[in-house]
C-alpha cells in the first residue's frame, strides 16, 4: 500500500478524550490477487461501495467521533490515487485530527482482507496499522468486513 512505508508500528497509549475526535475518511483502494479468470471489476466496485458504506455508518454511529468523508475533485479519493500527503492536507483543512486510509485485498473467492491505518495528523504518526481478514466474496461478506473494521477502529485506533 502507498502508506506502508510511512505506517510502521502503532502506539496504543492515549490520553482520555472527553470530546469526540474528528476522523477524516477516504475511499479504500482495491487489489485483486486472486487470479480468477472471470472479469469481476464491476462487482468489486459495487462491493467496495458496500464496504465503504458499512464502514462510514459504523464510525458515524459510535458517538465517539465526528466523521468527515474527504471528497477529491478528480478520480477516486484514496491513498493510492490522491496521495497520502494531499489527503493529509485536506483532512487538516477539514479540521480533522486523524485520517483513515485503507485497502481491500481479494486473495481468493473465499478469503479477503481489509488493511487500514489511522494517522494522527498532529504527530504525523500512526495510531494503528491493522489487517483484518474476512471470508466470502459476497455483498454481505464485504458489508460485515466494513462493519468489523469500524468496530476495530473505534476500539483500537482512537483515544478513549
Amino acid at each position: 500500500m502507498a502508506f506502508a512505508g510511512i505506517v510502521g508500528g502503532a502506539a496504543s497509549g492515549f490520553a482520555d478524550a472527553a470530546e469526540p475526535v474528528t476522523l477524516a475518511t477516504t475511499g479504500f483502494d482495491f487489489r485483486d490477487t486472486s487470479g480468477e479468470a472471470r472479469d469481476q471489476r464491476a462487482e468489486h466496485v459495487k462491493r467496495l461501495k458496500v464496504l465503504g458504506t458499512a464502514l462510514q455508518e459504523g464510525l458515524s454511529t459510535s458517538g465517539r467521533m465526528n466523521v468527515v468523508p474527504l471528497i477529491c475533485g478528480v478520480g477516486e479519493c484514496t491513498a493510492r490515487t490522491a496521495g497520502l500527503e494531499a489527503l493529509s492536507v485536506q483532512a487538516r483543512e477539514a479540521g480533522a485530527r486523524y485520517l483513515l486510509v485503507g485497502e481491500v485485498q481479494k486473495m481468493s473467492t473465499l478469503v479477503g482482507g481489509v488493511k487500514f491505518a489511522v494517522l494522527d495528523l498532529v504527530s504525523n504518526k500512526p495510531t494503528c496499522d491493522r489487517f483484518l481478514s474476512y471470508r466470502g466474496d459476497t455483498d454481505e461478506a464485504w458489508r460485515r468486513a466494513g462493519a468489523l473494521a469500524a468496530q476495530d477502529i473505534e476500539k483500537r485506533c482512537l483515544p478513549e
